[in-house]
């Protein structure tokens, strides 16, 4: 598709009204993408992109700013002219909230606010890292509202931990903590204990979680052969959701450890031009795909196996045989991981 290889501004949105957002089709890279609203400050807002860059959102801090119902800003952003060039465009664009209609009080909105942890989820990977994701961007939060225990026979013991904000974006904030596996454990969070940059507070909340052991996982190790050439492997679902993905450089072992029992399929990306991920064909230009292969058949995974497979890259797959109940194990043995 030609899209693909286009840059253009696909949306802009106001979905918030103190929020703003901006998707382009393709990642800047090193092109800009600037914003900017005549007449306010460059404190009133602050702006945070994607990961891959092609998403920016713009959190207005000024509260006379965010209250106008139309806000009128100015982006410049990476633009494909009809020739094909690569340039830049300049919009002016109109972000319009409509405040929703409060029916009992103005209190609604701000008892919605959810700060939301792997926590409340009741089981822990071991090594997972404890990541709080919040709707708007975190202000301070109360540490003394925010409690872990660990649960030994009848007693609580209290878990010292620390919070890291993320680097790029300020809706998250991490939980340093050392929690052991095959533990039980006990999360309290006092109302207020985490807020908003905009006065929103949580709820009190808690509730129990463990941390599970390797044990209740299997492990998968691949020796992979006969490809000279960097490739990108594919852990994958049945369908065919990435779970994992790692870029080898050369033939190797490769090990996926801590998976949850089922089957699961794998992918194999030629990655001819080494940029790291898988590159469409461009007809205009005559290139073709880089060429996909599949490991012949599914791999069942099964609680506290270590299963290991030869795969021979050198040999291209269509789509993998589905599998059906047991099987799959060639070279697989069982014991602790």
């Amino acid at each position: 598709s030609s899209d693909l290889k286009t840059r253009y501004l696909t949306s802009s949105a106001r979905p918030l009204q103190y929020r703003m957002t901006f998707t382009l089709s393709l990642p800047p890279d090193s092109m800009d993408f600037a914003f900017s609203i005549p007449g306010a400050d460059d404190d009133d807002y602050f702006i945070e992109r994607s990961s891959a860059g092609d998403t920016i959102n713009v959190w207005l801090t000024d509260t006379a700013l965010y209250a106008q119902e139309l806000i009128r800003s100015v982006v410049t952003y990476p633009f494909t002219d009809t020739l094909g060039t690569d340039t830049y465009r300049t919009d002016t664009i109109a972000g319009r909230f409509v405040r929703p209609r409060q029916t009992r009080g103005s209190t609604a909105a701000r008892q919605s606010y959810r700060v939301s942890s792997p926590l409340s989820a009741g089981s822990l990977k071991p090594g997972a890292r404890i990541r709080f994701t919040s709707p708007t961007p975190l202000g301070a939060t109360d540490t003394s509202k925010l409690i872990v225990y660990e649960v030994v026979d009848d007693s609580k013991i209290r878990v010292p931990y620390s919070l890291k904000p993320d680097s790029l974006n300020s809706c998250i904030t991490y939980m340093d903590i050392a929690l052991k596996q095959g533990s039980n454990y006990i999360f309290s969070s006092d109302s207020a204990a985490f807020r908003s940059i905009y006065g929103e507070v949580t709820d009190s909340t808690g509730g129990r979680f463990s941390v599970r052991t390797p044990e209740s996982y299997g492990h998968l190790t691949l020796n992979i052969t006969n490809h000279s050439g960097q490739r990108i492997i594919q852990l994958l679902d049945r369908q065919e959701k990435i779970l994992k993905e790692v870029v080898m450089k050369e033939d190797g072992i490769l090990e996926f450890p801590l998976l949850e029992k089922g089957f699961y399929r794998l992918r194999a990306i030629y990655d001819l031009n080494g940029d790291g991920r898988w590159t469409t064909g461009d007809f205009s230009k005559g290139r073709q795909p880089e060429p996909v292969s599949y490991y012949t058949t599914e791999i069942e995974i099964k609680i506290n196996w270590e299963i290991t497979q030869d795969w021979d890259l050198g040999i291209r797959n269509s789509k993998p045989a589905t599998m059906i109940g047991q099987g799959g194990t060639t070279g697989s043995t069982p014991g602790r991981i």
